[in-house]
């Protein structure tokens, strides 16, 4: 009951206070876009428990290492069971911590899980737009797109409560092709947000990969497919089936090698350059660099 009372105080002062001591974003001139891209946060409800004091370290030094950064990517399984408290958890480490100004959190199939054999999608769905909102992201379904400094981020949602097989709608189908080959049509980079790899997709994954195959075909810039779930750094990290489309695997934030494993990534006139980074040390991942040139 303590703990709820405090994380609940602490949730009324960083709404208030959140932006007051952060200071503007200040990268090289040359770049365009600096993000974080990070996935699998499990945050936990308890804030005393030995994973959420982990997440309050790890948010701590990307504070202070990655305070340049135009945005904070969150793909997916935000929380461990998509509970209230552990949004509320993960909302004051961001704030207290953290202190990244702009974000872009995606649901995953644990945030739709909803502490439930039989979830309560409808919950699920109510307590991801409440993070959203609280995080300056306005939407009415489980996917939107965002554009921070010019370059779009297509964020895709599972809309049903399957733990092992997500749903897309043929709405969000619809919507995704729609606005990926809008945003190609411009010329720029662009980023999807999708918290499964293809092959992880179900049912929707042939049409999203004949999707994502037809805007490269048209692309002047690289799509860039950003997915979490498998927690691991490896072999399945990074792919590049063509020249303007790459998937970027990402490391459990929490759970790999003992936490703080995720990527950076810088776009410049003409590159986009991804870099693995454990942000606990503050030290690239050696062999986890890709430099993409269009």
């Amino acid at each position: 009951m303590l703990a709820r009372i405090l994380t609940s105080l602490a949730l009324i002062v960083t709404l208030l206070f959140q932006n007051a001591f952060v200071l503007p974003a200040r990268h090289a001139a040359d770049v365009q876009l600096k993000a974080v891209l990070v996935a699998d946060i499990h945050a936990d409800a308890d804030p005393t428990r030995d994973r959420s004091n982990v997440l309050r370290q790890i948010f701590a030094a990307m504070g202070k290492t990655q305070n340049d950064a135009d945005t904070l990517v969150m793909a997916g399984d935000l929380t461990n069971s998509g509970d209230r408290m552990e949004y509320v958890n993960l909302f004051n480490a961001l704030n207290l911590y953290g202190r990244f100004r702009d974000r872009v959190p995606e649901i995953g199939n644990h945030d739709s899980w909803n502490h439930s054999d039989d979830p309560d999608f409808a919950e699920a769905e109510r307590l991801f737009k409440v993070f959203c909102r609280r995080n300056g992201v306005k939407t009415d379904k489980v996917y939107y797109k965002k554009v921070v400094n010019g370059i779009p981020f297509l964020v895709l949602g599972v809309e049903d409560s399957d733990f092992k097989n997500p749903y897309h709608s043929d709405e969000q189908l619809d919507w995704f092709e729609a606005e990926l080959n809008a945003a190609v049509a411009e010329g720029r980079p662009v980023f999807v947000i999708c918290h499964k790899p293809l092959d992880y997709l179900g049912n929707a994954a042939a049409r999203m990969e004949q999707i994502l195959t037809n805007a490269a075909e048209a692309a002047a810039a690289p799509i860039v497919y950003v997915c979490g779930h498998t927690h691991d750094i490896g072999s399945r990290t990074f792919r590049r089936p063509n020249d303007y489309l790459v998937f970027l695997e990402l490391p459990s934030l929490q759970y790999t090698y003992g936490g703080g494993l995720g990527f950076v990534a810088e776009v410049t006139d003409g590159e986009v350059t991804l870099t693995g980074m454990n942000f606990l040390t503050d030290q690239p991942l050696d062999d986890f660099e890709y430099h993409i040139v269009y």
